[in-house]
């Protein structure tokens, strides 16, 4: 078996990648319609609900959320699921306001309105954490304000941001995350007893490697151009996923240029149509590019293309190498990774995980052998999906 090393087109990419660990990657937005949606990974930092006038402090899925209003979110909405329902009346009264920024003009797309998590809990350094946000508004408007066809797009910023009125003002000063996919206020346009299918949602996660404070952002933005509105946010949790791993491990690693192997890890869930996994390296060379690699059968394959690591994938190898997937271990080497079990990729082109499928994983990383350039691999880790 023959592969390339890093190649000029893979550098490119990794030229775009974000350096700093810190930043919130992203995972696939998907719609709200039950509380088992509400994550329970790993240990809760903080869940809060950006209340407006409705109840403040529900449980959802046991996870208990307070309510909250962002430092200059004074604006807000309420009645905003319009009697739709999850069948959950605590998940139901989560959704059902919402917190809006009151600085600045109106705008479409608006600015980026700023979160500090940082000022909302204890985020040690090297830990990995998990965010999931929620965006919901049913109600139809007019015609030239549909309020369900609002669309709500997050991002992350990392440094001194300054804030008027819960937006951000000075984004070029700081260094900005990558942004999630379009969160839909209503993604079917109904509402009422018989829908279930109550806006959007996404998880997105980040590993601490500096004190420097980390920011959640938060754009609006609508397809007419008549509407005008501001940064909203139903709720949001952040959780603590340190060491929270599903899997199997296999397969023996050969130490890097730290003197240990890199070990594989994820997180999430392993029930497919929950689309909810994050791929995670570990013991990797500080500040070291890196892709993950997937297949559905195992193999070794020693030193492939000159490396100084095993492979331990054969068949049909996927790589992670779209937009923003060429990840950097940062200070603590650790990198991870949130992937779309819809869009996993393989030679040929995208498919989606279905239940009953094992597919394994393994980390390719930059890594140096007595100063000359070189790579290596981490061990491979076998997820059963359900």
């Amino acid at each position: 078996m023959k592969l390339q090393l890093f190649t000029a087109a893979t550098l490119a990419l990794c030229s775009t990648a974000a350096a700093q660990a810190d930043l919130i990657q992203w995972g696939p937005v998907q719609d709200v319609m039950a509380a088992s949606e509400v994550s329970t990974n790993g240990t809760l930092v903080t869940a809060k609900n950006c209340w407006a006038q409705t109840f403040a402090a529900p449980t959802v899925n046991g996870v208990p959320f307070s309510a909250y209003a962002p430092p200059g979110w004074s604006n807000g909405g309420w009645v905003l699921t319009v009697d739709s329902t999850t069948s959950d009346a605590e998940y139901d009264a989560l959704l059902d306001s919402a917190r809006v920024t009151s600085g600045g003009s109106a705008g479409n797309p608006t600015g980026f309105g700023a979160i500090n998590l940082d000022s909302l809990g204890t985020l040690a350094i090297g830990s990995t954490y998990e965010v999931q946000v929620w965006f919901c508004d049913q109600r139809a408007g007019t015609s030239t304000n549909v309020l369900n066809d609002r669309v709500m797009t997050m991002s992350s910023a990392l440094g001194a941001v300054l804030t008027t009125g819960g937006l951000a003002t000075n984004l070029s000063a700081v260094t900005q995350g990558a942004p999630s996919g379009p969160l839909d206020a209503d993604p079917n346009n109904q509402s009422g007893a018989t829908d279930s299918v109550l806006g959007s949602y996404c998880i997105g996660t980040f590993t601490r490697t500096s004190n420097d404070p980390l920011w959640l952002l938060v754009e609006g933005s609508h397809p007419l151009s008549t509407n005008v509105l501001r940064p909203h946010l139903n709720a949001f949790q952040l959780r603590d996923i340190t060491g929270s791993s599903l899997g199997t491990n296999f397969c023996a690693a050969n130490a890097n240029s730290t003197g240990t192997a890199a070990v594989m890890g994820a997180s999430g869930s392993a029930v497919a149509a929950s689309n909810d996994l994050t791929l995670e390296a570990t013991e990797l060379p500080p500040n070291s590019f890196c892709f993950f690699l997937t297949s559905l059968s195992q193999g070794f394959v020693q030193n492939p293309g000159g490396s100084q690591g095993n492979l331990c994938l054969g068949g049909a190898i996927g790589r992670f190498v779209g937009p923003g997937q060429i990840v950097n271990s940062g200070a603590t080497g650790v990198a991870t990774l949130a992937i779309d079990l819809t869009l996993h990729p393989t030679p040929t082109g995208p498919v989606a995980i279905a239940a009953g499928e094992t597919w394994s994983f393994t980390t390719w990383f930059r890594d140096s052998s007595g100063g000359a350039p070189t790579s290596n691999f981490s061990d491979g880790l076998e997820v059963q999906f359900n």
